[in-house]
């Protein structure tokens, strides 16, 4: 009895289904049978990637400068009060957390965070 009521149901609002599926974000936007580049469809934070212009937090580029100093410390900046650094040596590569505030001193070399403001982050 129950399986016939659902039946019936469904069958009603079939109809229904394809109009209420509709997408009509892109409407417009895309030719029919064209199949959409990711310019055109990305959304949140992979469209503030695509549309940032050169820029050191988008970059997958590592950042680079003279050897940090006690006097002349690598200046590494950052939205937050800390930040991840990998530092590539002989023997590969060190992570560490950079914390805002004093100077830190891995692998022979000073490091600095340097609070930028503004961002999302």
């Amino acid at each position: 009895m129950l399986a016939r009521a659902v039946s019936r149901s469904v069958l009603r609002t079939a109809p229904l289904a394809p109009r209420a599926l509709a997408a009509r974000g892109l409407a417009g936007k895309i030719e029919d049978g064209a199949i959409p580049g990711n310019e055109s469809i990305a959304t949140g934070m992979e469209a503030k990637e695509m549309n940032a212009d050169a820029d050191i937090f988008w970059s997958r580029e590592p950042i680079t400068g003279p050897r940090g100093t006690k006097e002349n410390p690598a200046i590494i900046p950052s939205f937050n009060d800390h930040r991840v650094v990998g530092l590539e040596i002989e023997q590969g590569v060190i992570w560490f957390r950079l914390e805002e505030g004093p100077l830190h001193f891995v692998a022979g070399q000073y490091f600095k965070l340097a609070r930028m403001e503004g961002g999302e982050h």
